[in-house]
């Protein structure tokens, strides 16, 4: 499914990659013409930018993560895609994917913004030295955050912890989220903070949805919603991807 919103040409034409999972794509847009409204004080259509999304339904990562080469090659074809209906740069609301990102820049000539890469920024911004993480299986595994983190200590669920999040997620996916699950949640990330992690990144789009303000959280959607407008609004300063550690 693709959805095209055609606002006005103010600004840089976003590309959208989502559909992992839908409402955090949702969220995201929202959360883009909320920072509009808000911050620039949009209120006419064609105050917002042209955004182009694509709800890609990718095989399901978080249960099936041998399906690696089937979402590489849909994911391929996603950012091939935005970029034949003319967006300047995309953005893709979730953190797991992360992990395929060299492969999807080499594949496109507009840069990617990454999830991943933006929210370390943001961490390394707030002088953390510890942070804890929760998400997927694989976004834990991969290591995509560890990588960039540096001298950060990195403090990660243990595995019943994991399987709870996971389970988690997969009720968040199918619209389920259940009081039960934000106490369970809340709780992990205690124990992450009981460790001694500052803060705890939302590290799987979906969390944000069931834990929406924290101060012991870190929302990775909206970290992504703020780069966005700011790539929007100021084309000039729009690099081609990459992150210096």
């Amino acid at each position: 499914m693709v959805i095209v919103f055609t606002l006005g040409q103010k600004y840089k034409n976003v590309g959208i990659l989502g559909g992992m999972g839908p409402e955090a794509t949702a969220e995201l847009y929202l959360r883009i013409i909320q920072i509009f409204q808000t911050k620039y004080g949009a209120k006419y259509d064609n105050d917002f930018p042209e955004i182009v999304i694509i709800n890609l339904p990718i095989p399901d990562v978080v249960e099936n993560p041998e399906q690696e080469e089937k979402v590489k090659e849909l994911l391929m074809d996603g950012v091939q895609r935005l970029v034949s209906l003319g967006v300047d740069f995309i953005a893709i609301p979730c953190n797991t994917v992360n992990y395929y990102l060299p492969e999807m820049r080499m594949a496109v000539s507009v840069p990617i913004i990454s999830i991943v890469e933006e929210t370390v920024r943001e961490v390394k911004k707030l002088g953390l030295d510890k942070v804890g993480l929760v998400g997927t299986e694989m976004t834990i595994n991969t290591n995509i955050y560890g990588n960039l983190l540096g001298d950060i200590v990195l403090i990660i669920p243990d595995s019943t912890q994991q399987k709870k999040t996971t389970r988690i997620i997969l009720r968040i996916l199918s619209g389920d989220k259940k009081k039960e699950d934000r106490q369970v949640l809340m709780e992990i990330t205690k124990t992450l903070k009981l460790e001694h992690a500052r803060k705890v990144i939302l590290g799987c789009t979906e969390l944000p949805l069931l834990i929406r303000k924290s101060k012991d959280t870190i929302n990775t959607i909206d970290i992504l919603a703020r780069t966005v407008v700011e790539k929007c609004v100021k084309p000039s300063g729009l690099k081609t991807g990459g992150f210096e550690k």
